[in-house]
């Protein structure tokens, strides 16, 4: 392989593991945000302190 095909499998693969990357912060990012909003909904909520 010549060069340029070294950095174009290189680039390549760059980007799959760019994308790779942020799909798996993306669904870690929305379980958390899942499991707060289930810890806050089982939380008795501010108005019914007051009360």
């Amino acid at each position: 392989m010549d060069g340029m095909t070294y950095l174009a499998v290189g680039y390549f693969g760059m980007v799959v593991g760019i994308g790779l990357w942020t799909y798996t912060v993306v669904i870690r990012s929305r379980r958390l945000s899942e499991r707060l909003d289930s810890i806050e909904a089982a939380l008795p909520s501010e108005d019914a302190k007051e009360h």
